[in-house]
């Protein structure tokens, strides 16, 4: 209450009330008929004037001030939104907002009173900022905190998952406030800022809050990112679907490659590729920006075709400059699969670059595999087998695969989602959950690679799990082909490597 009463002071004050008196001072000295009254009324009122509007910035801050913490409030997140993002244009840099959901702050207030909730506020906090740059901005929206970045580079998606995993990493360990201790996940929802015309600070604090709200519903230590699709921010659907179709012809998109390491002794298997879209306007976009308008636009076939003609070219480039790469994976959706000439147009492919089947992986969503009872898939599958492709089946652990569904796809290879494999080296849970995925592919008789491997401990546990390849940031960022062949050199000259080098993350 000592606070609302300072701040309506403070309103009275430095706002804009004082300035109606102004009328009433003036006809005041012009009445009193003295000479040294106008004089001074002519020059103190202006410095007054001027101290009053200087005063308003401040009386506005203070009161979108939160108590406790001393944060800003939303209003003033926006605001500072809205100053960055023409601060980044054309820098290739985006401007970016993460809402942070403490799980079980009610929890801890039921329990231990709100002294205690507060007290893991300002410790969040206090973690939070020790890993910020300056410029960052915080704030505190309701219950929430939230995080404005101003300098993310593309493809910002990579480089926004990166961010989110190391503010979860800042709650690892316990908070401890005298006698209560807790132990307390966050839940992150992510919206990013472009060039086009249409973003505004606005939109993305609204779209980072929506996305915290979806990630706390999907469950503890969920990142969800906001994606207003392209057709909001480009222009019409149709508009859309042409920028895609020429971004296809133009080479705009195109694929770049994240390497699959043998946890025995670091040798490179093999590559995926992954697309990436060079846009004119937004920069370097991570497929997640851009394949649901894709898949609207009906070019996912043209996408697939781009991706495995450049795969097959990078196996080839491989192979001229000295380096043992045995395979290329790309992902193939539900809509390519039920295409009944697809296995025909990837053995013509094939033929065409030169390259053996057994080198191609052929990526296929557990979550295809899991939804479809169509024999089209399973045919189309098949066929690829028997031309003498490998079947990958990716992000296993998402979806309801059966032993059937395996068996009748002919699936060469598990690949194990990053949701099972992230913190399996601090978390009982996770670590039981994979195990028992490694011990039924093992039982089947099934190669496993784990992705979305971060951290060397999540690389030593694998390795002392069996796990037979992984992939993932602890080895290597996604890079263009170019890139790829500098670091086949660099790697070569390091291999064969221990396995202590490769859980001190030289891999």
């Amino acid at each position: 209450m000592q606070t609302d009463h300072n701040r309506s002071v403070i309103s009275v004050l430095f706002g804009q009330t004082p300035l109606v008196l102004v009328p009433f001072i003036v006809l005041a000295a012009f009445h009193s008929g003295s000479d040294i009254t106008l004089a001074a009324v002519a020059i103190v009122l202006p410095f007054c004037v001027a101290f009053v509007m200087s005063r308003q910035p401040a009386a506005r801050d203070t009161a979108d001030r939160d108590a406790l913490t001393g944060l800003m409030g939303r209003d003033s997140l926006i605001d500072w939104a809205e100053r960055s993002l023409p601060r980044t244009k054309g820098t290739g840099r985006q401007v970016a907002v993460i809402v942070v959901a403490i799980e079980s702050l009610d929890v801890v207030e039921e329990r231990f009173g709100r002294d205690a909730r507060d007290a893991i506020l300002l410790e969040s906090l206090d973690r939070l900022r020790r890993m910020l740059r300056e410029g960052d901005m915080v704030a505190r929206i309701g219950n929430k905190l939230a995080i404005g970045f101003e300098n993310i580079r593309s493809p910002e998606t990579e480089a926004l998952t990166l961010l989110a995993k190391r503010i979860q990493s800042t709650f690892d360990s316990p908070f401890t406030s005298g006698p209560t201790r807790a132990q307390n996940s966050v839940a992150l929802g992510i919206a990013a800022g472009t060039n086009a015309r249409s973003s505004s600070g606005t939109r993305i604090v609204a779209g980072a809050q929506r996305a915290c709200e979806q990630a706390v519903i999907s469950g503890p230590g969920s990142i969800h990112f906001h994606s207003g699709g392209l057709s909001r921010d480009i222009g019409t659907d149709r508009n859309n679907a042409q920028d895609l179709s020429t971004a296809l012809e133009t080479s705009e998109i195109f694929a770049w490659f994240q390497p699959q390491i043998r946890n025995l002794d670091g040798k490179v298997t093999g590559f995926e590729a992954l697309a990436r879209w060079d846009h004119p306007e937004r920069g370097l976009l991570a497929p997640a920006c851009f394949l649901r308008d894709i898949e609207k636009s009906g070019l996912s076939q043209r996408l697939a075709e781009v991706v495995l003609k450049q795969s097959l070219i990078a196996l080839n480039i491989w192979d001229a400059s000295g380096f043992d790469v045995s395979t290329v994976s790309v992902n193939f959706s539900g809509t390519e699969l039920r295409n009944p000439r697809l296995p025909d147009y990837i053995r013509w492919e094939l033929d065409r670059h030169g390259i053996a089947p057994d080198r191609l992986v052929i990526e296929v969503l557990e979550t295809v595999a899991s939804e479809s009872t169509e024999d089209d898939v399973s045919r189309t599958l098949t066929a690829l087998s028997r031309i003498g492709c490998r079947i990958d089946l990716d992000d296993f652990g998402t979806g309801s695969t059966s032993f059937m569904n395996i068996r009748r796809f002919d699936v060469d290879r598990i690949k194990i989602d990053k949701s099972l494999v992230n913190k399996i080296d601090c978390d009982d849970a996770q670590y039981a959950m994979l195990s028992a995925v490694l011990a039924f592919g093992e039982k089947l008789g099934i190669d496993t690679l784990a992705e979305g491997v971060e951290t060397p401990g999540e690389a030593a546990v694998l390795a002392s799990l069996g796990c037979g390849t992984m992939q993932g940031y602890a080895i290597s960022r996604p890079m263009p082909l170019g890139e790829t062949l500098l670091w086949l050199e660099d790697r070569a000259e390091t291999w064969p490597l221990t396995a202590d080098a490769m859980v001190r993350g030289t891999a």
